[in-house]
């Protein structure tokens, strides 16, 4: 039977912190797509098969991790306390093959229950339709601090790794701590960093073909030498914020195929106006909108041709 992995990590703090705020609740988890690669699912009585119907199982105890989540985590009371406790020896003497049997008793720590979790998974579908295997809802605060390292340790015993979701089981996106606003200091978009979009974008979706469309639409953009600002605001989830500070623009575009692409002058952003698509459309808060269609390339190449800026070859 295939090992259970012994990767561990000893405090989920520095695993969130870049992805969420004070009492945000949010999600563990994997893509069922990464789930159903694993060798260990029969082993942890797993479904191979992502079921038709809500389905919430907890796995098997058959490593460090799940066995302390199916029986409990035990340690020592404090202020130390003793006991005396009888066992039963019983072994067969090597010398003489005879068979010895007799109760024995024991001082050891007296032991007291830290936590029983019980945590279970579940098997989703976000709004994108994106097939997931997660934890039940978790807050990011000091008090599920513990909690929510044993269930990333749950995944990291199964499965080697664990993502981030937000509560709307979206991709928590995983900036460096120079991203933490959304408008920020300038700054060219690099190779580096396109590539870095690239990997970010292959967690927002398996298939190859919105990939590859993601790719296309962010080559475009990045061939009029924008800066890259940041993640979207409220409301417009998996959308990047491109700014062009000669042009008093910003660029939204969307890792999800079949949205749109959104204009905005510098100043709706910096006033923090922008709160929903709706709203956006309501007030025609907006400049302009792109559909992801066939001729969304040729729509935005003249439009920036208006305003008067090329595609740097």
């Amino acid at each position: 039977m295939e090992k259970s992995f012994k990767r561990r990590i000893r405090n989920i703090d520095k695993h969130l912190k870049f992805f969420l705020t004070e009492n945000e609740n949010y999600f563990l988890g994997i893509p069922f797509e990464e789930y159903s690669k694993s060798k260990l699912l029969t082993k942890y009585n797993l479904p191979q098969n992502f079921p038709t119907q809500k389905f919430i199982i907890e796995p098997a105890p058959k490593g460090s991790v799940t066995k302390v989540n199916s029986n409990g985590k035990y340690g020592r009371k404090i202020p130390e306390e003793f006991e005396e406790v009888i066992r039963h020896i019983d072994y067969v003497r090597r010398k003489d093959q005879v068979r010895v049997k007799f109760d024995r008793r024991f001082r050891v720590y007296k032991k007291v229950l830290l936590h029983e979790f019980h945590s279970k998974i579940s098997f989703v579908e976000n709004l994108h339709g994106e097939k997931l295997v997660v934890s039940e809802q978790l807050k990011y605060n000091f008090n599920d601090s513990m909690k929510s390292t044993h269930i990333a340790n749950i995944f990291n015993e199964i499965f080697n790794h664990f993502e981030v979701y937000d509560k709307d089981l979206n991709p928590a996106i995983h900036f460096n701590t120079t991203f933490d606003q959304i408008i920020l200091p300038s700054g060219l978009l690099t190779e580096t960093g396109f590539d870095e979009l690239i990997e970010i974008n292959k967690r927002f979706t398996q298939d190859e073909e919105k990939q590859q469309a993601f790719q296309k639409r962010l080559q475009l953009i990045m061939s009029y030498s924008p800066d890259l600002r940041g993640k979207g605001p409220n409301g417009f989830f998996g959308y990047l914020v491109f700014g062009f500070s000669d042009l008093d623009i910003v660029i939204l575009e969307n890792m999800y195929a079949g949205n749109a692409t959104y204009i905005f002058k510098s100043d709706n952003i910096n006033k923090d106006i922008i709160n929903d698509k709706q709203s956006v459309l309501e007030q025609k808060l907006h400049e302009k909108r792109f559909f992801h269609n066939d001729n969304w390339e040729k729509l935005i190449s003249l439009y920036m041709e208006k305003l008067g800026k090329r595609p740097i070859k």
